[in-house]
């Protein structure tokens, strides 16, 4: 199950993504419609859709981490595709520049540092010594859109986007271990991590505001539930800059697991439903300028493309 976030008019709107061509389904519309066709008056179920299906990410994991009210209910919204009962106030256009971020407005953003290698070994060559866990946190402001423009600071000389799969968290989270860490991921979202390393050097090599800026979280297209993800460590990532590749690696580099990462940070931090932790990123990143494009792709969480803008 894929879950977009569609700007409207009326505010952000959780929707199904994929399921109609070009179009979104409105998960609060869509539960509506179903509760109508139940015999609900119309008044009665705006009301129930308003508790049942909360439009923020974080607030839906958290009334239902296991999001079993909405898996019924995108099962019921296949099932009528193509049937007229989905109705226009049902959908929305996919159009990309519509696109926010899926992951809403989580309490906590973290990323991990340095947990790729910086190079692949040649042939016959040793491979990088495993190196320690790391990470920093990444203001939530950061968060942007799949295909928003990426705001390039007027006080930075070295933007530098990395591609990473990031993981959404389910239930509330302390104390993880290997054993069941990954029971409390509820899905993955692709995850453009952008820094600025020239102001991190300026600022005693802090990452903080160095990956805090805005646009430097780009998020998406859209949430996928872990379902449909059996392996996070056995995923594609590509990143491309004016169509030249700069990234192709794969998330089995990773020199810590998603279990890992998570029995580390939860030995400290509690973990809320909707948080976000970015996994770090393959080798063969580089500083972008205004006017590059630059789109990255993680295997079966699709594709985020930003043009890359001054920002002064």
């Amino acid at each position: 199950m894929k879950i977009a976030s569609r700007r409207t008019p009326f505010g952000d709107r959780l929707c199904f993504a994929e399921v109609v061509p070009h179009q979104l389904i409105d998960i609060q519309a869509a539960f509506v419609r179903r509760l109508q066709t139940d015999g609900v008056h119309r008044d009665d179920a705006l009301a129930r859709s308003r508790l049942a299906v909360p439009g923020d990410l974080s607030a839906l994991l958290q009334a239902d981490p296991q999001l079993a009210t909405v898996r019924r209910l995108f099962d019921w919204a296949v099932a009528q595709v193509g049937t007229g009962v989905l109705d226009e106030d049902c959908l929305w256009s996919d159009e990309p520049g519509r696109l926010g971020s899926p992951v809403g407005s989580p309490r906590t953003v973290w990323c991990m540092l340095a947990n790729y290698p910086r190079r692949r070994p040649a042939p016959g060559e040793e491979p990088p010594p495993r190196r320690g866990l790391q990470g920093c946190l990444k203001a939530p402001g950061a968060l942007a859109g799949p295909h928003d423009d990426l705001r390039h600071p007027a006080i930075s000389e070295q933007v530098d986007p990395e591609m990473e799969l990031a993981v959404v968290i389910g239930p509330r989270s302390r104390l993880l271990t290997t054993d069941n860490a990954l029971r409390a991921v509820a899905g993955y979202v692709g995850f453009c991590d952008v820094g600025s390393r020239d102001v991190s050097d300026r600022d005693n090599n802090r990452m903080d505001r160095a990956k805090g800026f805005d646009t430097y979280g780009i998020c998406g297209p859209w949430f996928v539930t872990a379902d449909e993800i059996p392996d996070p460590h056995a995923l594609r990532i590509r990143q491309w800059v004016n169509g030249e590749v700069r990234q192709d690696g794969s998330t089995a580099e990773m020199f810590h697991t998603v279990p890992e990462q998570l029995a580390w940070l939860t030995a400290a931090l509690t973990l809320a439903p909707g948080d976000v932790l970015s996994t770090g990123t393959p080798a063969g990143h580089g500083a972008v300028k205004p006017g590059d494009v630059v789109r990255g792709a993680i295997e079966g969480l699709g594709v985020v493309e930003n043009k890359v803008v001054l920002d002064d």
